[in-house]
């Protein structure tokens, strides 16, 4: 079948080439309905990493629907909705995918909202911060994936759920979704607030979702002294300075969650998209911008400059643009047409 994908020709330069696949044994050709913008791409996008030559491929946070089926695929069939986690080539019409790579979405879950990859690594982080009943848990930067851990956490019994952010909107959302308190940091002493919160017991864990080196020395400061979790969600593009002094005298544990925390990826995946059939992820709220398949190059860029009322962003086939738009639209009303 023929189909468009975009393909990274160098740094910050896409273009579009048509492609015939079929599926081959054990694997489906799925017709894309959406590929999320994910942050950690654009270390590709600007040449910070290369291993795959030029051109290659992105997206990696892909879903859709089944329209053929190769030999000897039993569990998947024609019509079936489907979350999948196959490396890059999101950004295209249609992928063929390897069919124990993707899992069913419910009936009444949209595909094109169904991006179960970023909730995989969610999976990895919640483990990591080992929430317990009675905890005090914080969340600084409530972005997609600072706001997928709150709705992760909704209703696990912590004793305080404290969202940490610069942004009203953002901590809004956060509070909507299970926060318990929110902070913003540009308006309120953080460490002072969480010691209000917690009546001086201050946080059993702390997940840093911001990428901003300087805050996680000042993570440390949220922390309990004795075990305290320091989970670092976000990738960090740049080198820093972390006070382990202060740590090592508090005795806290300090976390990376990806992919230590991850025993079995693809257990993940499956326990992701269960949560998305069940309502416990929500992504549709957090979709601000949508690109068609053939405005790649302006959603990266937006991307990589993010405007002020962008949370996150899809790229959709161009035939589809117009009809989850308007799905987009009369959910919420508050979405970036390009």
């Amino acid at each position: 079948m023929k189909f468009k994908r975009a393909y990274l020709a160098e740094p910050k330069r896409f273009i579009m080439m048509e492609v015939d696949e079929e599926p081959k044994k054990g694997e489906v050709l799925i017709k894309i309905s959406s590929c999320g913008l994910c942050n950690w791409e654009l270390n590709f996008w600007d040449g910070n990493l290369n291993f795959l030559g030029y051109p290659h491929m992105l997206g990696h946070e892909f879903a859709g629907t089944v329209v053929k089926t190769g030999p000897d695929c039993k569990r998947l069939k024609v019509g079936d909705k489907v979350s999948c986690v196959d490396g890059f080539g999101g950004f295209a019409e249609c992928r063929v995918t390897k069919e124990n790579a993707c899992e069913l979405l419910g009936d009444d879950v949209e595909p094109m909202f169904a991006m179960g990859e970023p909730q995989k690594c969610v999976m990895t982080v919640l483990r990591a911060a080992a929430p317990e009943a009675g905890d005090y848990g914080v969340v600084v930067g409530v972005g997609p994936m600072g706001l997928w851990c709150v709705q992760g956490m909704k209703g696990n019994l912590l004793a305080g759920l404290i969202a940490v952010d610069i942004d009203d909107h953002k901590l809004e959302m956060a509070k909507k979704f299970g926060a318990s308190y929110t902070i913003n940091s540009k308006k309120e002493n953080v460490t002072e607030r969480i010691r209000e919160i917690t009546n001086g017991h201050m946080a059993d864990f702390v997940i840093e979702g911001t990428g901003i080196p300087g805050l996680l020395n000042s993570a440390q400061d949220y922390l309990k002294a004795g075990r305290g979790r320091l989970i670092l969600m976000s990738s960090h593009h740049d080198s820093c300075e972390f006070d382990f002094r202060k740590a090592v005298e508090k005795g806290l544990e300090f976390r990376i969650a990806h992919p230590p925390y991850s025993s079995d990826e693809k257990d993940d995946f499956r326990r992701a998209v269960l949560n998305i059939n069940h309502g416990v992820f929500q992504n549709k709220p957090l979709i601000t911008h949508i690109f068609k398949l053939s405005e790649i190059q302006k959603a990266f860029e937006t991307l990589e400059h993010k405007p002020g009322n962008y949370l996150k962003g899809i790229v959709v086939p161009d035939s589809m643009y117009l009809e989850i738009f308007e799905v987009c639209r009369n959910g919420s009303g508050d979405y970036e047409r390009n």
